[in-house]
């Protein structure tokens, strides 16, 4: 009887970028959800497009970069990723984030740009 209907949606990725992830394609991680719309792609949608005020990967900021893996491995496994895929970049997220360089702004810009081209990589 004291139940309230919640007045807020919470984030979920574009649908675009949930069909790329069941598709097991590239999406950067602004795209992939969680984050109280930190970043701009990040509101409800329904386009079957990106949005023109998305963040590249490389452009994140480091905390932003360490929230949005959350999300994209949240929905990778709502896709149903294969499980060696799967693993495999939970632990490149890991390590990406536990490396030695996050601890300068130079190290997290450059860890930031190397996790965006082998991603990209590893989709290709």
């Amino acid at each position: 009887d004291d139940l309230m209907i919640s007045t807020s949606l919470p984030d979920r990725p574009a649908q675009f970028a949930l069909n790329k992830l069941d598709a097991y394609e590239y999406v950067d991680l602004c795209f992939s959800g969680g984050l109280n719309g930190e970043c701009l792609a990040l509101k409800a949608s329904s386009t079957a497009s990106p949005s023109r005020n998305a963040i590249l990967d490389e452009n994140l900021p480091w905390h932003v970069f360490t929230e949005a893996r959350y999300g994209f491995i949240k929905y990778m496994g709502i896709a149903k990723w294969p499980v060696k895929l799967y693993k495999d970049l939970c632990a490149f997220f890991v390590r990406i984030k536990s490396h030695p360089l996050h601890r300068t702004d130079v190290g997290k810009r450059a860890l930031l740009e190397y996790q965006a081209r082998a991603q990209q990589d590893w989709h290709d």
